[in-house]
């Protein structure tokens, strides 16, 4: 298992909770790992796997965001970074794409982005 790879931490109610949205940050879909597991699919619906290595760029991100964002599988659905999430060690000025520092569990990944 990879210790980048989205994992189970659900969005649903993230956003209400802290008041804050991903906007335009991608650092996910581009830099973490994604893998799927029983019981929790990478697949969308026609049987495509979005499944990807770390620090590869999802295939389905477009300049505007996800190109298939109304369908995206079940791992995007219920990601939320500690900085959505409102963890307390993310204030509100820490974005990631300010921070370049994208939280997951308490780990916190530092990138070289250009903002």
């Amino acid at each position: 298992m990879s210790e980048t790879r989205l994992n189970r931490r659900t969005t649903k109610g993230a956003s209400a909770r802290s008041g804050r949205s991903c906007g335009s940050c991608t650092l996910c879909c581009t830099h973490l790992d994604i893998e799927s597991e029983p019981g929790y699919s990478t697949l969308l619906s026609d049987g495509t796997d979005i499944a990807k290595p770390k620090g590869q760029k999802c295939r389905f991100l477009g300049s505007g965001g996800c190109t298939v964002y109304e369908v995206r599988p079940l791992v995007c659905r219920e990601f939320a970074c500690d900085w959505l999430l409102g963890d307390k060690n993310f204030k509100e000025s820490d974005h990631p794409l300010k921070s370049r520092i994208i939280g997951v569990r308490g780990v916190n990944w530092h990138f070289d982005v250009k903002v």
